[in-house]
């Protein structure tokens, strides 16, 4: 049973096979990072996910069965005042033909505080200012909207 005030989710992602050409540099999902506290990533054999790791560069994250992978979101960093470091990742195309042609599926459950719990630097440091958890998804998710209207 679900509780009210918490907008913690699950989601699935699909995506189709790819039956025409694919560009150079084309991705299934660009770079980003989630933005609660964390996700907790299931997915299929088929791959493509990537991980930023400390100096910028994208590794895979290959698909081990059972695995859970946990990605840490920014209102995570936010609270640790960075000490934990929200992950940058995207999706691309796998390079195997085999796998281009399959449908690619993952879950995540996006992991929130309650919606009044206030994020502040746990270490005391202020180095972000508090935010309630409602109001900073909100602000992220008008971020999102501004950058992806179309006028």
């Amino acid at each position: 049973m679900g509780r009210k005030g918490n907008s913690t989710s699950i989601r699935s992602n699909y995506y189709p096979p790819l039956t025409g050409p694919v560009k150079p540099g084309q991705v299934r999902f660009g770079q980003h990072s989630d933005f609660g506290t964390m996700t907790l990533l299931f997915q299929d054999g088929i791959g493509g996910l990537e991980m930023m790791k400390t100096d910028d560069v994208y590794v895979p994250a290959k698909p081990i069965p059972g695995a859970i992978v946990v990605i840490i979101g920014d209102l995570m960093q936010r609270w640790t005042a960075d000490q934990l470091k929200a992950t940058k990742h995207r999706i691309l195309v796998p390079e195997s033909e085999v796998k281009k042609r399959q449908y690619r599926q993952s879950f995540g459950f996006f992991v929130n505080p309650d919606d009044d719990t206030i994020i502040k630097s746990l270490d005391g440091s202020d180095k972000y200012e508090p935010i309630c958890t409602l109001d900073y998804l909100k602000h992220v998710f008008f971020q999102m909207y501004q950058f992806t209207r179309v006028p």
